[in-house]
């Protein structure tokens, strides 16, 4: 008995009057987009919690799944993700057992979302500004204007 050759997992071939076209695959239409949701996952420190409590952080075969996940860093990838804190956490998973580790921890994964918190307030301020931030300036503006510049005391 001969043996059929082996259907290629990205591609199905299909016979239409005498040409043949190729079809991508249910499964392999759905990958980036199933990918790319995983990975946003992980920008949620509850998330990464639930992963650490049910033991995925010691599975190795998860952990090479990491890691073959890192290609998003690049930019073709990279735009389309929305949460880029996730690309952060996803080195932090697969180069730092430490952090793996306490994530089992409710104190950590609170510590972690509140600095993730603080981090995005910190860049909202920075690249937006904020209405006190705003006023001080005019009020510096005003202030050098009028000649009413402080001098620093020696």
């Amino acid at each position: 008995m001969e043996a059929k050759p082996q259907e290629s997992a990205t591609s199905v071939a299909s016979t239409t009057n005498d040409s043949t076209s190729i079809k991508p695959l249910p499964e392999d239409k759905n990958r980036f987009e199933l990918e790319l949701e995983f990975l946003q996952s992980l920008a949620s420190p509850a998330y990464l919690h639930y992963l650490a409590t049910q033991g995925y952080y010691q599975d190795k075969q998860f952990l090479k799944f990491l890691n073959y996940l890192k290609y998003w860093k690049r930019p073709e990838y990279a735009k389309y993700i929305t949460y880029p804190h996730c690309l952060y956490f996803l080195d932090l998973l697969c180069e730092n057992e430490t952090f793996r580790k306490e994530l089992v921890h409710v104190p950590f994964r609170d510590f972690v979302h509140q600095q993730q918190f603080y981090n995005w307030q910190y860049r909202s301020r920075v690249l937006y500004g904020t209405e006190e931030m705003k006023q001080d300036d005019e009020n510096k503006d005003s202030s050098t204007a009028n000649g009413e510049e402080k001098q620093v005391d020696g």
